[in-house]
Parts: C-alpha cells; structure tokens; sequence
C-alpha cells in the first residue's frame, strides 16, 4: 500500500517553495527595474539567427537523451511491454509539456500514465519507468557538475577540484556497488529496481550529453562580448535549474532569470535577458507547443481507435 508523505514533509517543501519565490521576485524586480527598455529592445534585435539555429540544434540533442533515458527506462522498468518507438515518445512529450508547466513530477508522470495505459501498463509500471528515467536525469545532473569542478570554472575559486575528485569515486562506488548483484529499493510501497552497472554508466553518459545540450541551447545566445566560458556557466546554469525546480513554479519561470541575471553585472544584463527569453522559446515553449500538439493527436486516434472497436 502507498504513503503519502508526513505533514511535516509537505509544509517544510511548500515554504521552502514561498522562500525561492519571494527571493527570485524581489531580485527580478529590482533588476529589471534597473533595466532600459530600449537596452533590452536592441539585444534582442541583435540576436544572430546562427545563434538561434544552434540553441534549437543544441534542444534537439537534450531532447533525444532524454528519449534515450525513457527507452532504457521502459527496457528496465516493463521489459518487453512496451515498445522502444512509444518510449521515445512518451520521453519527449511528458519532458516537453513537465517543462512548461511545472510541478514535473506530476504533469510529466501524468502524461507518461496516459500514453503508457494505452497498452495496458498500470500506476507501479509507469512509476518504475518514471524512476529509472528520473535517476538517469539526476545522473547526469552528478556528471556535468563532477566534470565542471575539476576542471574549475572560475566561481569555485580554486577549490573545486577535490569536490570534483571526491563526486568521481563516489559515482565509480555507485557503479561498483550496482555491479556486484541486483539492487532494489522499497518507497512508499514501490518497488524500484535499479540498473545494473553497465546501464547506469550509460544513464552517466546520456545524462551528461543531455545536460551538456540545455546548457549549450543558453550559452550559443549570449553574446560573445559577455559570455563565460562554458566551464564557469554550467554551476550557474544548474544551480539556476535546481532552484526553479523547488520552487514548483510553471518552468522555473522567474526563479531561473532571477538567478542568470544575478550573475552578470546591470550593463550586461539587457543582453542575458534577451539570450534568456530567446532560450524560453527554442528550450521551453517550442518544444511545449510541438509536444502538445503531438499529445493531442495521440488522444485523438486513441479515442477514434476505441470508437472503432466498439463499433466493430
């Protein structure tokens, strides 16, 4: 039987949520306050088609990871239930439209649950798939940041490379550990069985390039006058994905610009907003609305396939 979790859980998550809202407000507010409209007019102008060409190029290879994580999670999670071609498709949907409106453990799951039923798969099935997909995600989230600390981005000062030695190990122990016989964990009433060593180290793999493909759909936008190296944008980059997550806001909306804005001085700031919005376009509602439109036409031949079976 499922739990659901403690009072005490739900209230400390939902403040939490408050506090990175009310935070990346007021920064919102006071930087664009402080901002000239005409500034942010001209830097958006200045956008160079070559770079919104790669931003939707680099969108495009984050979508087919997470494609590739959601085919690899159906393999392990509903062997042979579930074809590879519904798997992709579920993976690029469900991230699509979890993207835009926030809340991704559920819309996404939502989605996922849709078109995972429609071949007969049930709530535990799709929420192993959901699992396995979801710890690839935080895999790669582990490889792009263990690569960005050893190599140390500015922002670490100096420091980051022991941190960064100390994640590798820990992801070789993981893969040792995963190595050795079955695993499996128990969560509220699931079951979740985890990969073995050779499909976790695949996760690594496609997580980092996937990570690596959001990042880069952002950083082709910025102008080359102000642009960080890619090293010292990928911790901004993910602490800014991070926080719009525990915020539940629809996207990170707000939350993500509060914090990329905050790390560039006021001069430069028109340019990251228009590079941001750019990227809101070809990462976030691009991908939503093609999503969308290929979810509903997925419902719409559902339901006229069932129509026609009971017809028949």
């Amino acid at each position: 039987m499922s739990r659901t979790a403690p009072p005490w859980s739900r209230l400390l998550s939902a403040a939490l949520a408050l506090g990175v809202i009310g935070v990346a407000t007021w920064l919102l507010h006071r930087y664009l306050h402080a901002m000239r409209w005409r500034d942010f007019a001209a830097a958006w102008q200045a956008l160079p088609a070559r770079a919104i060409v790669a931003s939707s190029s680099a969108t495009c290879v984050s979508f087919a990871m997470l494609a590739a994580f959601e085919m690899q999670a159906a393999r392990l999670g509903a062997p042979g239930r579930v074809s590879l071609r519904r798997a992709a498709f579920a993976g690029v949907v469900s991230n699509a439209i979890g993207n835009m409106l926030g809340f991704h453990a559920i819309t996404a799951s939502a989605v996922r649950y849709r078109i995972y039923g429609a071949v007969g798969l049930g709530a535990g099935d799709t929420a192993r798939i959901v699992g396995l997909a979801g710890m690839g995600v935080g895999l790669g989230f582990a490889v792009v940041i263990t690569g960005a600390l050893i190599w140390q981005p500015t922002i670490v000062d100096g420091w980051g490379r022991w941190p960064g030695l100390g994640l590798a190990l820990a992801l070789a122990g993981l893969l040792a550990w995963l190595g050795r016989s079955p695993r499996t964990l128990r969560l509220f009433g699931w079951t979740l069985k985890f990969p073995d060593a050779r499909a976790a180290g695949l996760q690594m793999v496609i997580g980092g390039v996937e990570m690596c493909g959001a990042i880069a759909a952002l950083h082709v936008l910025l102008p080359a006058a102000i642009a960080p190296s890619f090293v010292d944008f990928l911790p901004v980059y993910v602490a800014a994905v991070l926080a719009g997550l525990v915020s539940h806001a629809p996207g990170g909306l707000g939350v993500f610009e509060s914090i990329l804005l905050a790390t560039f001085p006021q001069a430069q700031r028109p340019d990251v907003l228009a590079a941001i919005l750019c990227y809101r376009l070809t990462y976030t509602a691009g991908p939503f609305v093609l999503g969308s439109l290929a979810f509903g036409a997925f419902e719409w031949r559902l339901r006229r396939r069932r129509a026609w079976s009971a017809v028949g």
